[in-house]
C-alpha cells in the first residue's frame, strides 16, 4: 500500500500542470480501465471537485482493498446528503479495516443517522472496529452517543476502554463548546475514575479544570503540586488556558512553595498568560543566586518589561562578564521607550567602571546619538577600557559634526589605536554614492573575460553623453560579437575622477555608482595635519588610508616628502597599503626609484599586492604585472605576483605562469595560480588548459591543489577525473 501511495504522490505533480478536470472527466477515469494510481488521484480529486454525481461511483470503491481509502478521501469531503447513505450501507456490509475506514469517514461527517448502527458495532468481537465505533460515537456526539458511551467506560472491554474514553473526551469537549459546562464536567470526571491509560486520564483532567472555570483552580494546583511531571506539565498547560485573577494569584502562591527548576516553568505560565503578578515576580527571580532561575527571569523580563525593569537589569547588566549580564545587556536593548533610554544615559554617570562599560555598549546598540555628548567626554576617560568602550560606541554612532572632536581626541590619546578605529568606522559609515559627471574609460561587450568579443567604448561613451544613467547590455545597443554565447558587458568609468568598475550579463542593465569617503570627513583630517604633533600626523595619516580617495592619496604623498623619517616612513607605509587602484603609478615608481633598496621591495610588494586586489580588466592587470616583473629579484616577490596573477582570467597569465613551475621554490604557489587562471578560463581554453593541468600533476602540489587540477582537466577533457595523473613513481598515495 505504501509503494502504491507513493506512486500516486509521485503521479500528483504531473496532473497539476493540467487545466483543473472537471467531475465528468474524474468519473470517466473511475469507469475506466486506467492504471489504480490514476483512479486513486481522481477520488483524491473528486474531494474538491465532486459532487452529487460523484457518490455513487466512488461507493463501490468502499470495498476495493487498494482503493477504498482514496474513495473515502472523495467522499468525505461531498456535501450530498447521499453520502451518508452509502458510507451506511458500507458499514453494515463490509469487515475487517475497510469497515474501520468506513466507521472512521462516519465519525469525520459526524453522522447522525449512523448511531444506532455504531452503539451496535460497540458489541463488535474485533477490538478495532468496537474502538474506530467508540471514537465515530465522540465526534458525533448528542445524549444518545454519551449515555452508551459513559456506560461502556465500565463495562467494555479493556482493549476498548481507551477507544470510548476518547469517544467521551470528544463529546465533553462539545459539550463545553456548546456552553454545557455541568454536562462537560460531569463527562470528564467519569472519564478520570475510570480504568483508563494514563494519557486519557491527563486529557480529562485538563478538560475538568476548564469546565469548572474558577471552581477548577483546586484541581489545577493539585496538578501543579504533582509529582508526575506528566500531570504537572498538563497543569502548566491548562493554567494558560483558563482564564481569571484567581488563577494568577494561584500560580503565584505555588511559585513560594515550589522546587526552583518549577518556579521558572510557572513564572513562564505567568507571562504567557499576560498576568501583572508576573513582572514583579520576574524581578524577585532575577536577584536569586540560582543562574537558570535568573536567565529565565530576565528572558521574561525582555518580553513584558517596563521602565520599572531598569534598576534591576541594569544593575546585573553592570555585573562582570557573566552570562547574566549578557542577557540583561539583551533585555536592555529591546526594551522600548524613551524613559529606558535616559536611564541607559544616566548609567553613564555613575561611579562603578563596570556599569559605566555596560552603559556605553547599551548606548552604542540602543543608537542613543541624543548621548553624543556624554560619549566624546567617556572617550577621554582616564580608564582605557571607559574610553576605549565609549570611542567603538562613537565608531558606531557618530556623525559629520563629531569628526573634529574625535581628531581631537585622537591628538591628545597616549595610545592612538581605539581613536583610529572609531574614525575609520565613521568614514565607512559615511562614505556616499558619488554624484557627477561619468566618464568612460573602457567599455567591452563579449564572450567575456577571454571568448569573442569587442571593444564598445565609444558606443558606451555615447550613450552615457545623452544623459542615460544605466545601460542595458544587449546586441541592440552593441552588436553581437560573440554569436550565440551568452554575453557580458564589462565597464570601467570614473565618476568626479573617482574610480569604478562593473560586470553585468547580457539583458541585464549597468548602473554607474561609486562611493567615496564623505568629503568633509577627508577635508577635516586634511586640514589638521597642518597643526597635528608628530604623533598626531602619523596617526592622521594611518586614518587617511582606510578612508582613500584622491585628496586623501595627494595629502599621503605629501607627507612622504616631510624633514621628520617617522612621518615619511608612516606615509609610505600608508601608501604601500593604499585600498585603491589610483596609488598604483606612484607605487611604481618607488618600486624603481625608491630611496633604497628596502623602500623599493616593500613598493614593489604593495604594487603587486594592489594589482591582485583591485577590480581591473584582465588586461588591466596583466599589462601592470608585465612593468612589475623585470623589477623582482627575490622568491618573495615572485610568490606574490604569482598570487596576483591567479586573480587574472587570462590564457596570458596562464602562460606566464606556467614555467615557474618548474622552480623548486615557487612550485606550489605557481600550480595553486596556474589552477586558479584554469578553473576560471577552462570553458574556451580546454586545449591549453588541459596541457597545463597535466602539468601541474605531474609536478605534485598539494593535495588540494592535486584536486582541483583534477577537476579542471576532467572538465577540459571531457572526460572523468584523473585519478591516475600524478600518480607516477613517487609520487604521494
Amino acid at each position: 500500500m505504501m509503494v502504491f501511495a507513493a506512486q500516486v504522490r509521485a503521479a500528483a505533480p504531473i496532473a497539476e500542470r493540467t487545466p483543473p478536470p472537471t467531475q465528468a472527466e474524474l468519473i470517466a477515469i473511475l469507469k475506466s480501465d486506467a492504471p489504480a494510481a490514476d483512479k486513486a488521484l481522481a477520488c483524491k480529486r473528486l474531494a474538491i471537485y465532486g459532487k452529487k454525481d460523484a457518490v455513487a461511483v466512488l461507493a463501490p470503491f468502499l470495498s476495493d482493498e487498494k482503493l477504498a481509502s482514496w474513495a473515502r478521501i472523495g467522499l468525505e469531503a461531498n456535501p450530498d446528503p447521499a453520502v451518508g447513505e452509502v458510507l451506511r450501507d458500507a458499514m453494515g456490509r463490509l469487515q475487517g479495516k475497510l469497515l474501520i475506514g468506513v466507521i472512521n469517514s462516519i465519525g469525520v461527517r459526524r453522522d447522525g443517522k449512523a448511531v444506532n448502527a455504531l452503539i451496535e458495532k460497540l458489541k463488535d468481537s474485533d477490538a478495532e472496529v468496537a474502538s474506530a465505533a467508540a471514537a465515530a460515537l465522540g465526534r458525533i456526539g448528542g445524549e444518545t452517543a454519551v449515555s452508551v458511551l459513559e456506560v461502556q467506560l465500565t463495562s467494555a472491554p479493556a482493549g476498548v476502554r481507551v477507544a470510548v474514553a476518547e469517544g467521551c473526551i470528544l463529546c465533553a469537549e462539545r459539550f463545553l463548546a456548546a456552553g454545557k459546562s455541568a454536562e462537560a464536567m460531569n463527562l470528564y470526571d467519569a472519564v478520570r475514575s475510570a480504568n483508563v491509560c494514563k494519557q486519557r486520564t491527563v486529557e480529562a483532567t485538563r478538560g475538568a479544570i476548564l469546565a469548572r472555570g474558577s471552581a477548577g483552580v483546586p484541581l489545577l494546583v493539585e496538578q501543579l503540586r504533582s509529582s508526575d511531571k506528566t500531570f504537572f506539565n498538563i497543569g502548566l498547560r491548562t493554567a494558560r488556558e483558563l482564564p481569571g485573577p484567581e488563577v494568577a494569584k494561584a500560580l503565584l502562591a505555588e511559585m513560594e512553595r515550589a522546587a526552583p527548576q518549577r518556579q521558572s516553568y510557572l513564572l513562564l505560565a505567568m507571562a504567557d498568560r499576560g498576568d501583572a503578578e508576573a513582572l514583579p515576580a520576574a524581578l524577585k527571580m532575577a536577584k536569586s543566586s540560582s543562574v537558570p532561575q535568573r536567565l529565565v527571569a530576565i528572558g521574561v523580563l525582555e518580553h513584558i518589561g517596563n521602565s520599572s525593569c531598569l534598576p534591576v537589569l541594569m544593575a546585573i547588566a553592570g555585573e562582570s562578564e557573566s552570562e547574566a549580564a549578557q542577557a540583561a545587556k539583551s533585555a536592555l536593548i529591546r526594551l522600548p521607550g524613551a524613559d529606558v533610554d535616559a536611564a541607559v544615559i544616566a548609567m553613564l554617570k555613575q561611579p562603578d567602571e563596570n556599569a559605566r562599560r555596560a552603559a556605553l555598549e547599551l548606548v552604542a546598540q540602543r543608537r542613543l546619538t541624543s548621548a553624543m555628548p556624554d560619549l566624546l567626554k567617556a572617550a577621554e576617560d582616564a580608564s582605557p577600557a571607559i574610553s576605549t568602550a565609549s570611542l567603538r560606541a562613537l565608531g558606531e554612532l557618530a556623525g559629520e559634526a563629531e569628526i573634529p572632536a574625535l581628531i581631537n581626541i585622537m591628538m591628545k590619546a597616549k595610545q592612538t589605536g581605539a581613536a583610529e578605529a572609531a574614525l575609520s568606522a565613521v568614514s565607512a559609515r559615511l562614505s556616499r554614492p558619488v554624484t557627477g559627471n561619468v566618464v568612460i574609460q573602457k567599455a567591452v561587450y563579449g564572450d567575456l573575460p577571454d571568448g569573442p568579443q569587442a571593444d564598445v567604448t565609444a558606443k558606451m561613451a555615447d550613450l552615457v553623453k545623452t544623459g542615460a544613467t544605466s545601460v542595458q547590455a544587449s546586441n541592440k545597443n552593441f552588436g553581437d560579437p560573440a554569436g550565440g554565447r551568452v554575453k557580458k558587458l564589462r565597464v570601467d568609468y570614473t565618476i568626479n575622477g573617482i574610480a569604478g568598475s562593473k560586470t553585468v550579463r547580457e539583458n541585464d542593465s549597468i548602473g554607474f555608482s561609486v562611493s567615496a569617503p564623505s568629503p568633509a570627513f577627508v577635508d577635516a583630517l586634511c586640514a589638521a595635519m597642518g597643526q597635528a604633533p608628530t604623533s598626531g600626523k602619523l596617526a592622521l595619516l594611518r586614518v587617511l588610508r582606510s578612508a582613500g580617495g584622491p585628496k586623501a592619496l595627494a595629502v599621503v604623498r605629501a607627507a612622504m616628502r616631510d624633514s621628520n623619517s617617522d612621518i615619511r616612513e608612516t606615509a609610505f607605509s600608508a601608501l604601500c597599503q593604499w585600498p585603491t587602484e589610483d596609488a598604483l603609478p606612484e607605487l611604481g615608481r618607488l618600486a624603481k626609484e625608491g630611496a633604497d633598496q628596502r623602500q623599493k621591495i616593500l613598493a614593489l610588494r604593495g604594487y603587486i599586492r594592489l594589482i591582485g586586489e583591485a577590480d581591473m580588466t584582465p588586461d588591466k592587470k596583466m599589462a601592470s604585472l608585465k612593468d612589475a616583473m623585470p623589477l623582482i629579484q627575490r622568491d618573495d616577490e615572485r610568490k606574490l605576483a604569482l598570487g596576483a596573477l591567479g586573480s587574472v582570467a587570462s590564457p596570458d597569465a596562464l602562460a606566464m605562469v606556467m614555467p615557474q613551475i618548474a622552480n623548486a621554490a615557487l612550485k606550489e604557489e605557481a600550480c595553486a595560480a596556474a589552477v586558479s587562471i584554469a578553473e576560471k578560463i577552462v570553458a574556451r581554453n580546454k586545449a591549453v588548459v588541459a596541457d597545463a593541468m597535466k602539468q601541474v600533476l605531474q609536478a605534485k602540489p598539494n593535495d588540494e591543489v592535486i584536486r582541483r587540477a583534477r577537476v579542471v582537466l576532467r572538465d577540459a577533457t571531457g572526460g572523468k577525473p584523473a585519478g591516475k595523473a600524478g600518480r607516477g613513481k613517487g609520487a604521494r598515495k
